[in-house]
């Protein structure tokens, strides 16, 4: 069995932010990016969030899944990503606005 190139690495040996990016299709780069668009809509909040469901999806992605199960699952987080930082958006107003 062939071992995989580390991809994280660069002929440097500096780690490469971009690695978890790379090799993927074009939906699935998409998808991955679509919860993290909750930072500009939510903050902080909304930020952690959408980091959790960007790597979630990017976790999804590298795995062994057909594409119609990888596509439904991805879709589910990044739905989930939303529906949670509305979810937790309205609890801290009602607690705050009391």
């Amino acid at each position: 069995m062939q071992n995989s190139p580390d991809l994280a690495r660069n002929s440097l040996d500096k780690k490469d932010p971009w690695a978890k990016f790379r090799g993927l299709a074009w939906w699935q780069l998409m998808l991955s990016i679509v919860p993290i668009l909750l930072l500009p809509i939510g903050g902080a909040i909304g930020g952690a969030i959408g980091a959790a469901g960007m790597f979630a999806n990017l976790s999804l992605a590298r795995k062994p899944f057909g594409t119609p199960i990888k596509l439904v699952a991805m879709l589910g987080v990044a739905l989930a990503a939303y529906l949670g930082y509305f979810l937790v958006a309205g609890l801290v107003y009602n607690l705050v606005k009391g």
